[in-house]
């Protein structure tokens, strides 16, 4: 066969296929070929990159062709499709849906309840730094982390189910995903069923919920939120929103997450401590979130929403009080130590015990000398960044600054809201950290 012949053929089986005239002997031959010839799989693929809103569709847009003949149809291909352009946009991602993206195991999955891939390997196979060839992962317990050969890392909290489209594209059907994009992965997609998330260099996580909502969280970076008809906004680092119903945003004070170095967006456990997270500051397009991490309170755990480096430690010569491990760890906001007239407060759904733990540089508060107890712990957080907060300290021999904080305790007696003051009324909190929170 001649390569003109040949490309000839290629052309009609891509045009019969795209249009949906291809019987079983035809996709055959066409997989074959795309098998054998990556140029021409580029070739094919480069149709999902004509429209990134369009690609994540599943279901093609109807479209009425003319049925090709046995003669001259390989020199009328090129009209048809453009006839069939959505259809086209939408099928470009045909050869790695069908043959799935390579992922790496990054994680032991610590369990996975159902998992569809094209090798039917079982979950118990899948070792770390194995390479799996998928389509969709649907995860009923448990969760995973995977690379992507783009170099983003996804990790996936149950319950959870994803389209792996392409290495820059994931479709979010149900449940949390994070995506660290890294330098590499400018332009990576999550796309949910509210809106498109568009990374721009950076660390986020959507949780797609029941009910037509999407909590976005941006941990590092900045992301892109792309509605159809709507001009983009953009997320900054520790900003969070719900969208809802026509792409409507709204602040998402609280983002639950767990893991010590990685965000990983989670629903709430149905007997969670702490139900919710709200203030009273009212800026407008403030989106900046508290987090939570369950049960996680311990040494190395971030005081912080966004702050990387600050971690819970035992204090210097002394150690970890016993009675905070395992309690609810809250990251404050740290900017929030230049607000005179915070009001934080927690929900809580039954008794429990609220510490507050205080930069012991600092005046205490009026309201926590009124509700609260001093318990006599100390605590150390560090090592920090070079920031306001601890410009002109000077560093231990190891380099490091870490700051002392005061534990203060109130015992909470009934479940309801648990108001919290701020943490320098007096101002001057430049050289002074936001406090911390932990219950239980």
């Amino acid at each position: 066969m001649n390569t003109e012949n040949g490309d000839d053929e290629d052309r009609d089986l891509m045009a019969r296929y795209l249009a949906g005239m291809a019987d079983a002997d035809a996709v055959a031959r066409l997989e074959s070929r795309l098998t054998a010839d990556p140029s021409l799989r580029r070739t094919f693929l480069s149709h999902a990159n004509v429209d990134a809103a369009l690609a994540a569709s599943v279901r093609p847009a109807p479209a009425i062709l003319t049925k090709p003949k046995n003669s001259g149809v390989t020199r009328r291909w090129m009209p048809a499709l453009a006839a069939a352009a959505a259809v086209v946009i939408s099928a470009g991602w045909l050869w790695q849906a069908r043959s799935g993206v390579e992922v790496r195991i990054l994680e032991q999955p610590s369990l996975i309840a159902d998992a569809t891939l094209l090798d039917r390997t079982t979950a118990a196979g899948w070792a770390v730094g194995s390479v799996k060839r998928l389509r969709e992962i649907e995860l009923g317990e448990g969760s995973l982390r995977v690379g992507l050969p783009s170099g983003v890392v996804l990790d996936l909290v149950a319950p959870v189910k994803v389209h792996l489209i392409d290495a820059m594209r994931v479709r979010v059907a149900a449940g949390a995903v994070t995506a660290d994009a890294g330098p590499a992965g400018a332009g990576f997609t999550l796309d949910t069923p509210d809106t498109q998330v568009v990374d721009l260099g950076t660390r986020f996580g959507v949780n797609v919920l029941g009910g037509g909502e999407t909590d976005v969280a941006v941990f590092d970076g900045k992301v892109e939120l792309r509605e159809s008809g709507r001009a983009p906004a953009v997320l900054d680092a520790g900003d969070s929103v719900r969208v809802g119903g026509l792409a409507r945003i709204r602040r998402q004070a609280l983002i639950s997450t767990r893991g010590e170095s990685a965000f990983i967006l989670e629903p709430a456990p149905s007997d969670a401590l702490v139900t919710g997270i709200e203030d009273n500051i009212a800026e407008s397009g403030f989106h900046s979130f508290y987090t939570i991490q369950r049960g996680a309170m311990r040494p190395g755990v971030r005081p912080y929403s966004t702050l990387g480096k600050p971690r819970w430690q035992a204090a210097e010569g002394g150690t970890f009080p016993e009675e905070l491990l395992g309690a609810d760890v809250i990251g404050t906001f740290s900017a929030d130590r230049h607000e005179p007239s915070l009001e934080l407060t927690l929900t809580v759904s039954r008794p429990c015990a609220v510490y507050v733990m205080l930069d012991a540089r600092g005046e205490v508060p009026d309201w926590v000398r009124q509700d609260f107890s001093d318990t006599g712990w100390r605590l150390r957080g560090g090592p920090w960044a070079d920031n306001p907060v601890v410009r002109g300290m000077t560093a231990d021999e190891k380099g490091e600054i870490h700051l002392d904080y005061a534990v203060w305790k109130k015992e909470v007696d009934a479940a309801g809201p648990v108001v919290l003051g701020p943490p320098f009324p007096e101002g001057n909190a430049t050289r002074r950290a936001m406090y911390g929170v932990a219950v239980k």
